[in-house]
């Protein structure tokens, strides 16, 4: 058995005050609520955070250049969505040019040594030339035909179809023009490049961010920290709910606040890309065998924590366990029904009459 489990339980005390000692005293006192308001500074969407509409990190797509040129034409604008292989920038490229002339002559090369190796397999089945002759040209055949095909590689790496490259060495029709296009369907976000600069070999054209929910980078202050947690449900509009994914550890030294990530739930057009958007806190208005008291009314003896219900003779100090806050209020759960009325000012005064120090003192002002 747990220590905590073995220690007996906080009991009610009834701490003794008169009416007129808790006027003197300035004592205030408001209910219990089994249900939050649904709106106002003790709802339960009281807390508000700010940020920005980020892509996620996981969602960013670069297309870049394999070849260097000059860019000729410019078929895209930013924020403008594309489908995956969409023409992004066309550039003339000289060395795309000379890649595939090297293609073709591999390929002529290779097709010759196809039919050599072909002649030499006839020779030897006829006896007339050596086994040694035909695995050189077996060899020869093989590695004219693997630097053939590493050219192409090289001409589907830079988006040229299979069909135009098996069409290239009959053809011969080469082209200076390299188009660079859309690896994934989405938003093109960045697109460095106009038309007569020159593009450097693997140089980023264009960044995509592909279709789907967002991020939105919260900022929020030591003091709401301690509101948040990861699974909670922002809302930003009506039918705009965000999920807390993560929450950084570090607090920023400047400002005083930290990270907090949340996902966007269904992407439903609600949400724009770098746009400042404010969300509120959806916390539950209701939670089963809890009441929802003011922060300030909570008091601690100990281990254990209270809370001060006004009856016929004073207050009765009540044990109760916190829960989660929910704004400036928290839930707590004990010997407490809604509506009982909780001492949220004063605190000093009934304290020191608990703890025996006599008839409460009038409460300084601005004292809790």
């Amino acid at each position: 058995m747990s220590a905590a489990a073995a220690a007996p339980a906080a009991a009610v005390e009834q701490v003794l005050i008169t009416p007129e000692q808790i006027t003197r005293a300035g004592i205030v006192t408001t209910p219990a609520l089994a249900t939050l308001p649904e709106h106002g500074a003790t709802g339960g969407d009281a807390i508000v955070l700010s940020g920005t509409v980020v892509p996620p990190t996981t969602a960013t797509v670069v297309s870049g250049a394999v070849w260097g040129g000059m860019v000729q034409e410019v078929h895209v604008a930013t924020l403008q969505a594309v489908k995956a292989g969409a023409p992004l920038v066309t550039l003339f490229s000289q060395p795309w040019m000379e890649l595939q002339r090297e293609y073709v002559e591999l390929s002529a090369q290779a097709r010759l040594a196809a039919d050599k190796l072909a002649r030499d397999e006839s020779l030897y089945a006829d006896g007339i030339i050596a086994r040694v002759r035909l695995e050189e040209s077996r060899s020869a055949a093989h590695l004219a035909r693997l630097a053939a095909d590493q050219r192409g590689q090289a001409l589907r790496a830079g988006g040229m179809p299979q069909a135009a490259i098996v069409r290239l060495p009959d053809e011969r029709q080469l082209s200076p023009l390299l188009t660079v296009r859309a690896q994934a369907a989405g938003t093109v976000v960045e697109l460095p490049l106009s038309v007569g600069q020159q593009a450097e070999p693997g140089s980023s054209v264009a960044r995509i961010v592909r279709d789907g929910p967002l991020w939105v980078e919260l900022q929020a202050s030591r003091q709401q920290l301690a509101s948040v947690s990861v699974g909670d449900k922002l809302l930003v509009a009506e039918g705009c709910q965000l999920k807390v994914s993560a929450i950084s550890p570090l607090v920023n030294g400047v400002n005083q606040t930290a990270l907090v990530r949340a996902e966007q739930v269904e992407r439903n057009g609600c949400l724009k890309l770098n746009a400042f958007v404010e969300a509120r806190l959806a916390r539950p208005r209701a939670q089963a065998g809890a009441m929802a008291v003011p922060a300030a009314s909570l008091v601690r003896r100990g281990a254990a924590s209270y809370v001060f219900v006004r009856n016929a003779k004073g207050f009765q100090a009540v044990p109760v366990q916190p829960g989660a806050a929910a704004g400036d209020q928290v839930w707590v759960r004990g010997a407490l029904r809604a509506g009982a009325p909780v001492a949220m000012r004063g605190l000093v005064a009934i304290k020191g009459a608990w703890s025996g120090l006599g008839e409460p003192a009038v409460e300084a002002k601005g004292q809790p």
